[in-house]
């Protein structure tokens, strides 16, 4: 006979507590969810998505400038490129913004850009 910890006639149940996350197979998983997974752990469409502004950037600067100018990050429609050395950046926030921003929004990877912030090369920690 198994002893039971109440009164006679009465059923013991053990306390909820917060429900355990569901346990993965230990068997094989369907493509589709696995690679859902992979793609949001390695933000591979934000990448993506970064890559592309990086390469009309790129365009749209030309190489002269896209060597001394380089985007240092996106958020909200403002992109925010770092420029080396004073005189340059005068000349860009002066002369050059207004057709960069034209020649960028008409790129595939530049169409979110509403508006470019030129700020002194190493003025923002780096890092898109």
């Amino acid at each position: 006979m198994i002893g039971r910890a109440g009164p006679p006639g009465k059923r013991r149940v053990p306390p909820r507590g917060p429900a355990a996350p569901p346990a993965r197979p230990n068997g094989p998983e369907a493509v589709g969810p696995v690679l859902g997974r992979l793609l949001k752990e390695l933000r591979i469409e934000e990448r993506s998505r970064e890559g592309a502004l990086a390469t009309a950037w790129d365009e749209a600067a030309g190489p002269d400038l896209a060597s001394k100018a380089r985007p240092v990050s996106f958020h909200s429609g403002l992109l925010t490129v770092e420029v080396e050395g004073a005189s340059l950046l005068q000349e860009v926030r002066g002369f050059r913004a207004r057709g960069l921003l034209a020649a960028l929004k008409a790129r595939p990877g530049g169409t979110k850009v509403r508006e470019i912030r030129f700020v002194p090369a190493g003025s923002t920690g780096g890092g898109a």
